[in-house]
């Protein structure tokens, strides 16, 4: 179960945003592991959401993949239809991923995305780089983004993990008239740990900042998060 409160500036204009999520993972199965998400989300309205996937061990310490489905009720802050599938090969000294993914909204655009890079875990330690190209139709408007992601931990004790990222938002709004582009420079930190109690329970909390252009054509955002995770 995870809970996250984001406070948004101009808070007058896009007000504050909440989200409830509740993740089911299936772990008997044999190279397999299915999921399941619900959401719930207040933005402007209130909505919610179903994710449906799996991770699929394919060649035991060499290839597994992540496979996953979202969709969603009417509100314009969430996904129609969006499908994920992300390759994890492990070639020793590093693992890397390769991924891609499409996604429709309740306004008539279509975004692909498709992303690489490099994963290392050294004992207590995981770093990773990835690299991003999305395009969103109408328009063929193209854009990037970079990302850094450092961890600190181990399995059953606790994990402690900062990730950075820039990028390029790039859209054609289709919600004035006539469409117009629209195109942030964006900026984001965020904070993360996760903490076992016991060997089947423990806590998770979360801190995040984005920067998503300037006042008037784009809003900064401020997230804190709390949830909890249960083996049974």
């Amino acid at each position: 179960m995870d809970f996250l409160y984001d406070h948004l500036s101009p808070n007058a204009d896009y007000g504050d945003w909440h989200t409830a999520t509740a993740t089911l993972y299936v772990k008997v199965l044999p190279r397999i592991t299915p999921f399941i998400q619900t959401g719930l989300f207040e933005r402007e309205d209130s909505d919610g959401g179903l994710t449906v996937g799996a991770y699929t061990d394919w060649v035991p310490g060499l290839l597994y993949t992540y496979t996953a489905y979202t969709t969603s009720g009417s509100s314009e802050y969430l996904f129609n239809h969006r499908f994920d599938h992300h390759f994890y090969l492990n070639t020793g000294p590093l693992t890397m991923v390769v991924g891609g993914g499409y996604a429709e909204d309740h306004r008539d655009h279509q975004d692909w995305y498709w992303t690489v890079g490099p994963r290392v875990w050294r004992g207590r330690f995981i770093g990773e780089y990835r690299v991003t190209r999305y395009q969103s139709d109408p328009g063929a408007e193209n854009s990037w983004s970079h990302l850094v992601s450092l961890g600190l931990g181990a399995e059953g004790r606790s994990w402690l993990f900062l990730t950075a990222s820039v990028g390029e938002e790039a859209y054609v709004s289709t919600v004035v008239a006539p469409p117009q582009r629209v195109h942030h420079d964006y900026y984001e930190l965020g904070l993360s740990y996760q903490r076992w109690l016991t060997p089947r329970m423990g806590l998770k909390g979360q801190v995040g900042w984005l920067d998503l252009g300037d006042d008037g054509d784009g809003y900064e955002k401020l997230g804190l998060g709390a949830g909890f995770f249960l083996e049974f």
